[in-house]
């Protein structure tokens, strides 16, 4: 992981699930508010836009799977010297924090198919992985340059609060801001990642060369990542903004589809066709005169 990519990496698939999970966050709170339901957060979202059998898989639990498998073989090969010996001890470190967020992928499929685990197991899984990283990246400074401490202890600091995230959304499963808090933290590692790579690492030759023991820059580096935490509250926030405006056009449509999924067309004994129509708190048989072919059409 000592290079650009593998920074950008990891980065990538933390914000890939942020976004994805602050998008299915948004859909899940205006729907529940459209039936007068309360809201309820999972650790792990069902993708709606599939089809048929495929929607009610838990298939971020297999894409997790598959995108830590590739960070983690990815982290072991190029662990190995050219004799074959694994000798990039950083290596093994960053394999075991892509093993554990691996786990609950695992973790996640077990619950989806009612394995009798503990309640929560699945977000215990995701706070274990959290702190395992942050584990990993706490004693990952020994002899680093200044700058390169700095900005793993910016990381570290926002490890933390992904921690707590996952705790609190744990407790309080009804609360928007406390799963909205588990994507910010996770985006803002991501946004971070890459940030460190492309300091410590550029990927261009014209790209900017930090110097690592200038105070300076290091003052500049903590001000960019304010300006990532900044960002990427927007970013949320946008996403919640679109996920409303998309509720707010269809919703209409959608509600009046739910309705007329609820009517049941029935023949009463007297030969007249009724609609019954089945609401959430009352039902109405409604008689029409035959025929009624041209009401249903």
């Amino acid at each position: 992981m000592g290079n650009f990519g593998g920074h950008a990496l990891p980065g990538s698939f933390f914000i890939v699930f942020a976004v994805w999970w602050s998008i299915q966050m948004f859909h899940r709170y205006y729907s529940a508010r459209k039936s007068n339901s309360k809201f309820t957060s999972t650790a792990i979202f069902k993708c709606s836009c599939l089809c048929g059998k495929w929607k009610d898989l838990p298939v971020e639990a297999y894409l997790k799977l598959i995108f830590v498998s590739v960070g983690f073989f990815l982290e072991i090969y190029t662990g190995f010297s050219k004799e074959w010996r694994f000798v990039n001890l950083g290596n093994g470190q960053h394999a075991t924090m892509f093993f554990f967020f691996g786990f609950t992928g695992v973790v996640d499929i077990l619950m989806y198919y009612k394995c009798p685990l503990p309640p929560n197991m699945d977000y215990i899984a995701m706070a274990m992985a959290v702190t395992c990283e942050f584990v990993l990246f706490k004693f990952h400074l020994h002899g680093r340059t200044d700058l390169d401490v700095l900005l793993h202890t910016l990381l570290i600091y926002v490890i933390v609060g992904a921690i707590i995230s996952v705790l609190l959304e744990m407790k309080y499963r009804n609360s928007l801001p406390c799963a909205l808090a588990r994507s910010y933290m996770t985006l803002l590692q991501g946004t971070w990642f890459w940030q460190v790579g492309w300091i410590l690492y550029p990927p261009f030759k014209s790209s900017f060369h930090w110097n690592e023991d200038d105070h300076d820059q290091m003052m500049i580096a903590t001000m960019i990542f304010a300006w990532h935490g900044a960002v990427d509250m927007l970013v949320i926030l946008g996403l919640g903004g679109i996920v409303a405006a998309y509720h707010r056009k269809f919703g209409s449509y959608m509600e009046e589809e739910g309705i007329a999924m609820k009517r049941l067309i029935h023949t009463s004994s007297n030969g007249d066709t009724v609609v019954r129509l089945n609401d959430d708190d009352s039902e109405s048989d409604i008689e029409f005169e035959k025929p009624t072919r041209s009401l249903l059409n």
